[in-house]
């Protein structure tokens, strides 16, 4: 007689927000990975798009600022974002289990993303940072960004198994 396994349990909000958090700031950080690598190939400083970031904190500023605070203030908006971003479409992409609509849901969020910072939240905190940003290089960055959003059902279901709570 075949033993049965119990079902693996399934993932509960936090869970999920969890999975997010975690896969978004992992995409943060392989876009500015990707950011760094453009802007040595276009013969600049690997952190100029960090610091175009921090202009957000920092204002015009950074333009004549080296490696330091602004790049720290960039890194640091680019994770708390990507985070943030992460935790949201885990909430909307945590239960999918069919893979080929995890990709095309990662892929989706990942260009509306990438129209959301451009167009309003970037814009917003200052027009250069969406006027000077680098393209392609920001829309293939935001679709890394969203290959990573891929693992979110399934850290999801690991947090899961490891918290060992009861499906809600």
């Amino acid at each position: 007689m075949p033993v049965l396994a119990p079902p693996a349990p399934q993932p509960e909000t936090t869970h999920l927000l969890f999975a997010g958090l975690e896969s978004g700031v992992l995409g943060a950080v392989l876009m500015m990975v990707w950011f760094g690598l453009d802007s040595l190939v276009e013969r600049q400083q690997w952190w100029a798009i960090l610091n175009l970031w921090g202009s957000a904190i920092y204002g015009n500023a950074v333009f004549r600022m080296s490696l330091g605070k602004a790049s720290l203030a960039g890194a640091a908006l680019q994770l708390f974002l990507g985070g943030v971003a992460g935790a949201v479409i885990a909430l909307a992409l945590g239960r999918v289990q069919r893979f080929g609509l995890i990709v095309l849901g990662a892929l989706v969020a990942g260009v509306v993303w990438y129209g959301i910072l451009q167009h309003g939240i970037l814009r917003s905190l200052n027009p250069l940072i969406a006027r000077m940003t680098p393209q392609p290089a920001t829309l293939l960055a935001h679709l890394l960004y969203a290959a990573v959003l891929t693992r979110i059902p399934s850290r999801g279901m690991s947090l899961a198994a490891a918290w060992g709570r009861e499906p809600d």
